[in-house]
């Protein structure tokens, strides 16, 4: 991924953070005064208007629907991903209850990969998408994605759906996961080829053994949680590389 830290300011990126911040836990636009009055920025709201004006030249941030407030775009999210995202992990006691969710399944390979993508979506709130390569394809959730604001536009949601449906599509999306060694994948903006799917946000871990070849991850708003997000995707990859090598060491 593309890094632009030398292209902000500290300044800059303290806004751009709080701009960031407050658009994942609640999905609105957000204008200077109030991110001066909520964040203590230690900016004049006429200062953090003006850095705003800027960020919005470089295409880190654009206007909100039917708001004078602005939000972050893909860039923003991928800038905040690289450099600012705080480092999470799984305690073991969730490693563990996430492995004993799945691991009564694995004698039946498509079963445990399904019930890895219910404890997926369970955990994510977010909807879950498994592939495999031979052209098998599940997804859990979808009354997760309903739920959240982004998803009440109609003509995206539909859009989401029209593809969600599509294996083509995804292989040719997730597609470079396959034979080039990529493990995790986000997913924003332009890398879902249509305009339509722009506030999509994705993350996908690839998977490989003799049994199956394929990648799982979480569908949502392009401002899901992304530190929460990534270690539960790849802990759950982990597991499904797991089961599928024990899986190919039984049928030597």
């Amino acid at each position: 991924m593309e890094n632009n830290v030398t292209e902000l300011s500290e300044r800059q990126i303290k806004i751009l953070k709080a701009i960031i911040d407050d658009y994942i836990v609640n999905g609105t636009p957000i204008g200077s005064e109030f991110l001066e009055k909520k964040f203590k920025l230690g900016f004049s709201p006429a200062t953090i208007r003006n850095e705003m004006v800027v960020l919005g030249k470089l295409g880190y941030i654009g206007k909100g629907h039917f708001s004078s407030g602005r939000v972050p775009t893909p860039k923003a999210f991928r800038f905040y991903i690289n450099t600012l995202l705080p480092k999470k992990q799984l305690s073991t006691a969730e490693e563990v209850s996430i492995k004993n969710e799945v691991w009564d399944y694995q004698k039946d390979t498509v079963r445990f990969l399904e019930e890895a993508a219910h404890t997926l979506s369970d955990r994510t709130g977010l909807m879950s998408l498994v592939l495999l390569k031979s052209g098998f394809r599940y997804y859990t959730g979808i009354d997760n994605l309903l739920a959240v604001r982004e998803f009440f536009d109609l003509d995206f949601t539909r859009s989401v759906f029209e593809y969600i449906d599509d294996m083509e599509y995804w292989l040719k999306v997730l597609g470079n996961m396959y034979g080039e060694n990529v493990e995790m994948r986000i997913l924003l903006g332009d890398d879902y080829l249509h305009k339509s799917l722009y506030n999509l946000g994705g993350v996908f871990c690839h998977f490989e053994a003799d049994c199956a070849t394929g990648t799982i991850g979480i569908l949502g708003p392009s401002r899901l949680n992304y530190s929460s997000a990534l270690p539960l995707v790849n802990y759950t990859a982990s597991v499904i590389r797991e089961v599928l090598q024990r899986t190919d060491e039984k049928n030597k």
